[in-house]
């Protein structure tokens, strides 16, 4: 079957089937009639050469093939919908409109910098954020409220994983308040944190099972006291009024590393380095828009200062 082929109206009718699980429901809801909305589900079928949906005691299901056939219409739908966006808002304010997602830290030294970077290079764009963790953003691109993110690796999903372009690797160090006692070793191993409360990111089981592996992988029983957060004020009180210590990526806690209200500390495991990707729903064909946006990244991630100076400060 050539794309050319493919019709965007059966397509939505198809969503409005699985939707009402009711061909005449869903005639009902797009303003059709039935015999009309099933001829042309009909010639979909024959056209693929495939059953795209099946009678069953509860109503109309898809087939598998019908499930493919509705996870690509409904990235078709959202593209839609964000075009006629688009182009209203251009109607209002001739200007074009980006919507890009970031991890609570990234967003700080990354992400925000290079919105900058890109109004001072075009003032006709407006630019919206959205500050998520990864299955947040994850989410948001597969509904198409954000155009592209900048996350740590995307969790394996339903559905498929929405391409990745490797960004840049971060180190990841053990960093704890300024007062905290151990600051004062020179040398720390994982055993003597096994005690100690931890600080991980919540809602984020990738980080927290490679947290856990790490500890496995050095022969130490990881932790057990485990305080997980997704605020970052949060994170800094407890760094900074309790013994607790946090597994981050330097870059997370720049600033607070430069004024001294946060420390490196001195551990002899080496934990690896945390990876960021730029996601987008695909590869071909990217909007010059958002194709930009990724090139103001790939240049404000390669000028980024040098993060292992901060661990000089332990």
């Amino acid at each position: 079957m050539n794309i050319r082929q493919f019709n965007l109206g059966t397509m939505l009718n198809c969503l409005e089937i699985e939707q009402k699980r009711s061909i005449n429901a869903a005639a009902r809801s797009r303003d059709i009639s039935q015999p009309s909305l099933s001829r042309s589900v009909r010639a979909m079928e024959e056209s693929l050469g495939v059953p795209l949906f099946r009678r069953t005691a509860s109503g109309v299901e898809p087939t598998p093939f019908g499930d493919t056939l509705l996870y690509h219409s409904r990235i078709v739908q959202s593209e839609l919908q964000r075009c006629l966006h688009d182009i209203e808002e251009r109607k209002k304010s001739g200007r074009a409109t980006l919507q890009v997602g970031g991890t609570p830290g990234v967003v700080g030294w990354l992400v925000t910098p290079t919105i900058m970077d890109l109004l001072r290079s075009d003032g006709e764009v407006n630019v919206g954020l959205l500050e998520a963790l990864p299955e947040d953003l994850w989410s948001s691109l597969q509904r198409g409220t954000v155009d592209l993110c900048v996350s740590t690796p995307f969790e394996a999903a339903a559905g498929e994983t929405p391409p990745g372009i490797p960004l840049l690797r971060e180190p990841t160090r053990v960093v704890v308040g300024a007062a905290h006692p151990l600051v004062k070793r020179k040398r720390i191993g994982l055993q003597d944190l096994v005690e100690l409360r931890w600080v991980l990111p919540a809602g984020a089981p990738g980080w927290q099972r490679r947290f856990e592996e790490e500890f496995h992988a050095a022969g130490v029983q990881p932790p057990q006291r485990v305080f997980t957060t997704n605020s970052f004020l949060a994170m800094r009180q407890m760094l900074a009024q309790t013994d607790a210590v946090a597994l981050l990526p330097l870059d997370y806690v720049s600033t607070d590393l430069r004024s001294h209200t946060m420390r490196v500390l001195p551990v002899t495991h080496e934990f690896a380095d945390m990876e960021y990707l730029v996601y987008v729903k695909r590869l071909e064909q990217l909007p010059p828009l958002v194709a930009t946006f990724i090139e103001h990244l790939k240049v404000r991630a390669g000028a980024r200062p040098a993060s292992a100076t901060y661990a000089s400060q332990a």
